[in-house]
């Protein structure tokens, strides 16, 4: 019933093995990878000694409004509201330069994020934007 496992541990080969064993993990259900340097002991919270690797996904979506910033961004863009071509909305709060905060992509432009998946609610989860697609019409989503 869902208790602890003890995984086994394979020395990495390189970039392409790396890839090689990403794609299975993800295709079997899994999140990702954690890499470990071979030497290094075992440490509580984050550490150099550890990376995860997971893969990025990227998707347009149509910006429907702006959300103020609040803190430092407090004047000036904290988020995009934005709308899939499902439909479906959510926010879009990190990967702006400061300059795209100042002016953001205006209401109606489609934009460009990266994710890592989908909630179970078809929601990306951690969308970071990209860049404005003037070449994707806004009339592609609901």
């Amino acid at each position: 019933a869902g208790g602890a496992a003890v995984l086994a541990h394979e020395v990495c080969r390189g970039a392409e093995h790396v890839k090689q064993r990403l794609a299975e993990v993800e295709a079997a259900g899994g999140e990702g990878l954690i890499l470990r340097h071979p030497t290094a002991a075992h440490r509580g919270g984050r550490t150099t000694d550890v990376l995860k690797v997971k893969s990025k996904k990227d998707d347009e979506a149509l910006v429907i409004g702006h959300e103020p910033g609040k803190g430092k961004h407090e004047g000036r863009l904290g988020a995009l509201l934005c709308k899939l071509r499902s439909g479906v909305t959510f926010k879009v709060g990190t990967g702006f330069s400061d300059a795209e905060r100042e002016d953001p992509p205006p209401v109606g432009s489609v934009v460009t994020f990266q994710y890592f998946e989908l909630t179970e609610a078809r929601v990306p989860r951690f969308p970071a934007y990209q860049r404005v697609r003037p070449d994707v019409a806004a009339s592609d989503f609901r």
